[in-house]
């Protein structure tokens, strides 16, 4: 079981746009969350999805980030943590939103929650063609770990990180 994350864990990176803010994610978020970040999702894969992450969240085994700007969800992410170690999951920023820092501010906050509940390892996981993701990890010191073929065929980067 983890700690109780404290609020000043929460607040944006010295460099991160005026206005942001992160905030777990509650039950009252899932329509909001679903038509902004998971529009591509059905509504029942979605909401299984969203039930399992909040029971995790309500007992220690994840983190929900959400951002908003100026009181405007803005992205998510999440964080998990499995036996073997723990993820970076779903990052999202909408598209008008994209290429502000956004990006970079949330696994900031997630890696600062990470350190606090005493995680020694991240990994976050990328398709092979999404330079600009791969391009951020790796500046954030992300280095790549494995490759994965993925459901549909194509391949993804798992890239790890030691806290």
């Amino acid at each position: 079981m983890t700690t109780p994350i404290p609020p000043h864990l929460f607040a944006p990176p010295l460099a991160a746009m005026a206005g942001l803010q992160f905030r777990l994610a509650e039950l009252a978020d899932f329509r909001p969350l679903h038509e902004t970040c998971y529009a591509d999702k059905r509504a029942p894969w979605f909401w299984d999805h969203f039930e399992q992450m909040m029971v995790w969240q309500g007992n220690g085994r994840a983190c929900w980030l959400l951002i908003e700007h100026n009181g405007r969800l803005v992205g998510s992410g999440e964080l998990i943590i499995y036996p073997h170690g723990a993820e970076l999951a779903n990052l999202f920023v909408v598209p008008p939103y994209r290429r502000r820092g956004i990006g970079t501010a949330l696994i900031i906050v997630l890696s600062r929650i990470a350190r606090h509940w005493q995680l020694t390892d991240l990994e976050i996981g990328v398709e092979n063609q999404n330079e600009r993701a791969l391009s951020l990890y790796r500046r954030l010191g992300f280095t790549d770990d494995r490759e994965i073929r993925l459901p549909g065929g194509g391949t993804a980067v798992v890239l790890h990180k030691t806290l």
